[in-house]
C-alpha cells in the first residue's frame, strides 16, 4: 500500500500494531511506528497511542514508548498505567514515582490497576515513606478493599522490611486469595523470621487453602535456610500428595535444599526422578555436586545436560567452571569461556569472575588479567578474584598494586582484605599490612570472618611477635587461631604445651591440635616428641587426610592416593620414581627417601607425597616437553619439592603443583616461589 501511495487508516495501523505485540514481533513492529510517523502529520490519537505504548512497553523499548507518549494529543488512564507499569517492570522505579504524580497533577485519577505498579516501584526503591504516602492514597482513592491493592501493599511493606505492618494489612484483610498468602509468608522469609513464615503456612493448611507452585518453593526455600531436614522431608512429602509435586520449579528447590543440607543422595533422587528437566534443575544438581565438593561429578553431570541438547545459562557456566578451577581442568575451562563468548553469557559479571578464578588456579594468570581487563563494570568479587589470583600465582606484588586500584573506585570487603592480608604476609609488606588493619579498624570489618585471623597471621609471617600477641588477645580463638600463633613461636615449647593442656581440656577430638603440638616439637628438634603425638594421635583413631593429587592427561583426570597400589600403571610409576631417586642419590640428594621412612620435617608428616605419583604418571602417558600440572589436596613438603626441582631439570619440562596454599611452577631446577613456602 505504501508502494502504491495508498494512504493507511489509523484502525488499520492500530491492528497492526496489536498484531505485532501478540506476534513479539519487534523489527516488524517499529516498521510500522516509522510508517505511522511517515503518515500522520497530526499528533496521535489516543486509540492508535496506546496501542504503540502497550507493544513498546511489551518489547521493553522503553525510549520509543516515551517518544509515542510525548507526540500523543491526549492520555487517558490506560495510557498513564502501561507507561507507569513499563517503568516499574524495568527497575526504573525513580521514574516510574515521577510519572505516577504527573499523572495526579494532571487531575487523572488512578484505579485498581495503577496502585500495584506504583507500590511496586516503592518496594523496589525500599521507600517506605513514600510507600505510606501511597497508601494514603489507596485509602483516600477507596481501593482499600481491593484485594490486588492490598496484596501490592503487603508486598511494598515487606519489601521496605517492615513486616509487622504487612501483617496488620493482611489480618485486616476481608477476602483474601493465593497470593496473599504468598506475599505475607515469602515477607516472613525474605526479612529472616522463617518461624513466623512457616507458622503462617500451617495456618492456610488449617483453612483448607491450597498452596501454589510459589508457596511451595518459598516453604522449601526456608527449610533449607533454617537446615530443618526433617521438616524438608515432610514438606516434600506434602508436596508429592499434590499436583505440584512433580513440577520442575518444586523438583529444583527439593534438590537446593537436600544438597545444602548436605543430604546430595537424596538430592539425586529427586533430580533422577524427574520426567524431564529445564536448566534450573540441572544447574541445581551440578551446583549442589560443587556445595559438596563433588567436582567430578558436578562435570559429568554437566557433560550429560549438553548430550540433552540443555542449553546452560550464567549460572550452570559459573558452576561448571568452580568444578574446574577446583579440579584444573583447563580444557573444559577454556571449552565453557568459548561457549560463554558464542552465547553471549560472558557479558554476565559472575561468568566473567568464575573464569578468573578458574584461568588463576588452573596457572593461566596472563588469561585472568585479561578477562578482568574485559569486564566493563567489574565489581568486588571481581577485584578480588584477581588479588587472590595474583596472591597464588605467586605475583603478591602485583597484587597489592590491584588493591591500591580497586580502592580509588570500590569500597573492599573483608573477603578482599584477607585476600590482600595475605599477599603481604608472603612478601613481608608490613608497613601495607599495617595500614590495611587500620583501614579494616576504621570500616568496622576487622572482626568479621576470617579477618581477625588474616590480621593475626600477616604480623606472625612478618616476625612481629608481640603485634600477633595483641591481636591475639583481642579475638575470639578457633584452630586456626592456635595454628597461626604457635606457627611463629620458635623453639618456645613451654608456651606452646600450655596452650595445648589448655586446649585439650575442652577438645581431645580436633585432629588440628594435635597437628600444631607437632610443629612446634619438630621446631624444636624433638623428634621423640613428635612420635609420641602420633602415637597419641593413632590410639585416638584421628587419622591423618590422606594424600590426594589430581593430574589431567588428554582431557583426563586421574587421581592419585598416598601409597597409591592398586593403579594400573603403577608398576611402571614406580620404575619412572625409583630412576629418579637413584639419579638423586649420585648427585648428592639424601632427603628423597623413600615415603615408608619416618620423616622429620613437619610438612613430610602431613603431605603424603601424593604429588610424586601423579607427576610420574604425567611423564609416562605425555609427549616430552609437554607441560604438566598437577593439583594436590595437601601442603607440599620439602622433600617432595626438592625432588620435583631434581625432576623437572632432568626431564626438561615445567611442572606446576597447586597445593592448599599457592603455585609451585617448577622450570630448568628452579621453583617460583623459591623454596620458601616449604
Amino acid at each position: 500500500m505504501q508502494e502504491l501511495k495508498i494512504s493507511v487508516e489509523e484502525e488499520s495501523f492500530v491492528a497492526l500494531t496489536r498484531l505485532c505485540e501478540n506476534k513479539r514481533a519487534y523489527k516488524e513492529g517499529d516498521y510500522v511506528y516509522k510508517a505511522v510517523l511517515n503518515s500522520l502529520v497530526a499528533p496521535l490519537g489516543v486509540r492508535l497511542g496506546n496501542a504503540l505504548l502497550s507493544m513498546f512497553v511489551r518489547f521493553g523499548d522503553l525510549g520509543n514508548a516515551w517518544n509515542v507518549f510525548g507526540r500523543m494529543s491526549e492520555r487517558d488512564l490506560f495510557s498513564w498505567n502501561v507507561l507507569v507499569g513499563g517503568y516499574a517492570k524495568a527497575g526504573f522505579f525513580d521514574e516510574a514515582l515521577c510519572l505516577y504524580h504527573r499523572m495526579l497533577w494532571d487531575c487523572i485519577r488512578p484505579d485498581m490497576y495503577t496502585f500495584p505498579c506504583v507500590l511496586r516501584s516503592c518496594g523496589g526503591a525500599h521507600d517506605f515513606v513514600r510507600g505510606r504516602e501511597i497508601h494514603g492514597h489507596v485509602i483516600r482513592f477507596g481501593f482499600e478493599t481491593d484485594v490486588s491493592a492490598v496484596n501490592a501493599l503487603i508486598t511494598m511493606y515487606v519489601k521496605c522490611g517492615h513486616v509487622g505492618s504487612a501483617r496488620l494489612l493482611f489480618d485486616k484483610m476481608p477476602h483474601r486469595d493465593i497470593i496473599s498468602w504468598n506475599a505475607m509468608i515469602s515477607g516472613y522469609f525474605e526479612n529472616g523470621e522463617c518461624i513466623e513464615g512457616l507458622n503462617l503456612f500451617f495456618s492456610m493448611l488449617e483453612l483448607s487453602i491450597d498452596p501454589d507452585l510459589m508457596t511451595m518453593t518459598s516453604v522449601i526455600s526456608a527449610c533449607e535456610l533454617l537446615g530443618e531436614d526433617k521438616l524438608g522431608r515432610q514438606i516434600h512429602g506434602y508436596a508429592m500428595k499434590t499436583e505440584n509435586g512433580n513440577d520442575v520449579s518444586v523438583c529444583a528447590s527439593l534438590i537446593q535444599m537436600y544438597s545444602s543440607l548436605g543430604y546430595w543422595k537424596e538430592a539425586e533422587k529427586v533430580f533422577s526422578g524427574m520426567e524431564s528437566g529445564d536448566v534450573v534443575s540441572w544447574t541445581a544438581m551440578i551446583s549442589g555436586y560443587e556445595d559438596n565438593l563433588l567436582h567430578e561429578k558436578a562435570l559429568e553431570t554437566y557433560k550429560t545436560m549438553e548430550l540433552e541438547g540443555i542449553m546452560p545459562d550464567e549460572i550452570t557456566i559459573a558452576c561448571v567452571l568452580s568444578a574446574c578451577a577446583c579440579l584444573g581442568q583447563l580444557d573444559m575451562g577454556v571449552k565453557l569461556h568459548e561457549i560463554a563468548d558464542r552465547t553471549g553469557l560472558i557479558s554476565y559479571v559472575i561468568v566473567a569472575n568464575s573464569l578468573i578464578d578458574m584461568y588463576s588456579k588452573c596457572k593461566c594468570i596472563d588469561k585472568a588479567l585479561e578477562v578482568f581487563h574485559g569486564i566493563p563494570d567489574k565489581n568486588v568479587i571481581s577485584w578480588t578474584s584477581i588479588i587472590v589470583g595474583l596472591r597464588i600465582n605467586n605475583q603478591s606484588f602485583e597484587a597489592l598494586t590491584f588493591f591500591q586500584q580497586m580502592k580509588i573506585k570500590l569500597r573492599p570487603n573483608s573477603v578482599t582484605l584477607i585476600s590482600v592480608l595475605s599477599a603481604c604476609a608472603r612478601i613481608g609488606a608490613l608497613m601495607c599490612g599495617k595500614e590495611i588493619h587500620a583501614y579494616a579498624l576504621k570500616t568496622g570489618v576487622a572482626s568479621e570472618g576470617f579477618l581477625p585471623n588474616a590480621i593475626l597471621d600477616m604480623y606472625v609471617r612478618c616476625g612481629r611477635m608481640v603485634s600477633a600477641l595483641n591481636q591475639f588477645k583481642l579475638q575470639n580463638k578457633d584452630v586456626g587461631t592456635w595454628n597461626i600463633l604457635l606457627s611463629g613461636i620458635h623453639q618456645q615449647v613451654q608456651l606452646g604445651e600450655l596452650a595445648a593442656q589448655h586446649i585439650f581440656k575442652e577438645d581431645t577430638g580436633s585432629f588440628g591440635y594435635y597437628i600444631l603440638l607437632c610443629n612446634l616439637y619438630a621446631d624444636s628438634g624433638k623428634w621423640d616428641e613428635v612420635a609420641k603425638v602420633r602415637r597419641i594421635m593413632k590410639e585416638e583413631g584421628l587419622i591423618v587426610d590422606p594424600g590426594c593429587s589430581w593430574v589431567e592427561v588428554k582431557g583426563k583426570v586421574h587421581a592419585f592416593l598416598s601409597d597409591d597400589n592398586f593403579h594400573a600403571q603403577i608398576k611402571d610409576i614406580n620404575v619412572v620414581l625409583d630412576g629418579f631417586y637413584k639419579k638423586m642419590e649420585t648427585a648428592g640428594f639424601n632427603d628423597h627417601s623413600s615415603v615408608d621412612e619416618f620423616e622429620t620435617s613437619r610438612n613430610d608428616i602431613f603431605c603424603g607425597h601424593s604429588e610424586r605419583l601423579a607427576i610420574a604418571f604425567g611423564l609416562i602417558n605425555t609427549a616430552p616437553g609437554t607441560p604438566i600440572l598437577v593439583t594436590k589436596n595437601l601442603h607440599m613438603c620439602q622433600s617432595c619439592h626438592r625432588s620435583i626441582e631434581f625432576i623437572s631439570k632432568l626431564v626438561r619440562r615445567e611442572i606446576s603443583v597447586r597445593d592448599t596454599e599457592q603455585f609451585h611452577h617448577f622450570r630448568d631446577g628452579i621453583c617460583s616461589c623459591g623454596g620458601e613456602s616449604c
